[in-house]
């Protein structure tokens, strides 16, 4: 049977009704526990998390910690630069609409970890005791690392930066359609030292901006420069190949070893330092910044803090996601020290062997749930084509989906339609407790 954008849908909508019919399955093998639960962080793995837990235990407390008062569908950023998604809507719901009623939120921010004690410190509330606690906090973007930025100007003058937020991704879009009107100039788009969420997304921002540019006409008027720090565009080497290939077809020039420490909005300068310790001054008429990123203050600040490899991250046991020095705590997500794994699809496959480790330990067992690294990266190449690519702690092309549907190589315009219509269904599944694939 031929795979059609219509057959993918209804796969969605199949992965659904199986999941419902799981619940009662699950009803019936909850284990019965007053155990106090804390989940710090209110994103898609904190969410996620929750209320999975509910699905596996009868009468835990359970509590999210999270000042935020909604959701953000982040995975959603490009494909508002895309123009796929066109309102902040499209990307931000209510947390109610996830919640279950038995979950218990706290709209505060933890400032400090106190493990030895066995509770968190947050601003308003003061101490939340917990027999485990789940760090799912996310990543601090840190503008303030590149001097001269001023946040507030991005979204316009042709500085963009879709991990800002919802109104910046709207905005991104804009700018980038009004530069490929612009008649020529030179776009420059920036990867940070370190780990950060979507290490994909500089690329696909960059195959995007090329592609409105060169719809539009008069691409040879125009210049496109990709800095990264690292000396490769993507970790897995034969993703790496394959988009070189790609970038030479269509003139955009990859500069490795370069990492953007400053920029100057009046003279539309980027400064960058490079592997040798020498600097590079560029000039851009269209820049897209990818800032570096760390794990927030309260996480890289505290006992739990990797002080070795994955500095400032939650020290964490790769497979289990079980804290290495205090055994009741967790990490899920992108604070979690691990090789890989700051997506999406990561929290996905994270979730279950989370669930799973908790209830061992709450049965007096050893938790034997293992992440294998799975992480999922959608490249965009334009709109309407991409390539779906899954990877894990191997750094192999591996594949959900048999090879003759989606081979991970190959310019797809089914990878675009599971990119835009289908993941954000299986992500919204994720978030009401069920991971199914």
């Amino acid at each position: 049977m031929a795979v059609t954008r219509r057959s993918v849908l209804k796969a969605g909508a199949a992965v659904g009704l199986a999941s419902a019919a799981g619940i009662a399955g699950w009803e019936l093998s909850k284990l019965k526990t007053t155990a106090k639960i804390v989940i710090v962080g209110g994103g898609a793995g904190g969410i996620g998390l929750a209320n999975q837990l509910l699905t596996q235990l009868s009468g835990a407390e359970i509590t999210v910690i999270d000042p935020r008062g909604y959701h953000w569908y982040q995975p959603g950023q490009t494909l508002l630069l895309a123009g796929a998604y066109q309102a902040e809507s499209d990307v931000v719901s209510a947390n109610e609409s996830y919640l279950d009623s038995k979950i218990n939120w706290v709209a505060d921010e933890v400032v400090a970890y106190e493990p030895d004690n066995n509770h968190v410190v947050t601003a308003k509330v003061e101490k939340i005791n917990y027999d485990f606690l789940v760090v799912a906090s996310g990543l601090e973007l840190r503008y303030d690392m590149i001097e001269g930025l001023d946040v507030a100007q991005i979204g316009q003058d042709y500085i963009t930066s879709i991990y800002l937020s919802p109104e910046a991704g709207v905005a991104s879009h804009q700018q980038a359609l009004g530069f490929a009107r612009s008649g020529g100039g030179d776009a420059v788009f920036t990867r940070p030292q370190g780990a950060m969420k979507c290490a994909g997304a500089p690329m696909k921002a960059t195959n995007l901006v090329e592609f409105f540019v060169r719809s539009a006409g008069q691409r040879d008027a125009f210049r496109f420069d990709y800095f990264t720090s690292e000396h490769f565009l993507f970790s897995v080497k034969e993703f790496d190949k394959r988009l070189r290939g790609i970038w030479q077809e269509r003139a955009i020039a990859p500069h490795y070893q370069h990492t953007l420490t400053a920029i100057d909005t009046e003279a539309k300068t980027a400064q960058f330092q490079k592997a040798d310790g020498t600097r590079a001054s560029v000039p851009w008429d269209f820049i897209h910044i990818a800032p570096p990123m760390t794990a927030v203050a309260s996480v890289r600040n505290s006992a739990l803090a990797d002080q070795t490899k994955y500095h400032g991250y939650v020290e964490v046991d790769q497979f289990t996601m079980r804290h290495k020095r205090f055994d009741n705590v967790f990490a899920l997500g992108d604070t979690a020290g691990t090789p890989i794994g700051k997506t999406a699809a990561s929290v996905k496959s994270q979730i279950p062997v989370i669930t799973a480790n908790i209830r061992a330990l709450l049965e007096q067992q050893e938790p034997v749930a293992k992440w294998d690294g799975y992480t999922s990266c959608p490249m965009i190449l334009d709109v309407g084509h991409a390539m779906l690519w899954e990877f894990d702690y191997s750094l192999e092309p591996i594949t959900a989906l048999p090879f003759e549907v989606v081979d991970p190589l190959e310019v797809s315009e089914l990878a675009w339609v599971m990119e835009k219509s289908l993941i954000k269904p299986v992500y919204d599944l994720m978030l009401h407790g069920y991971t199914p694939i």
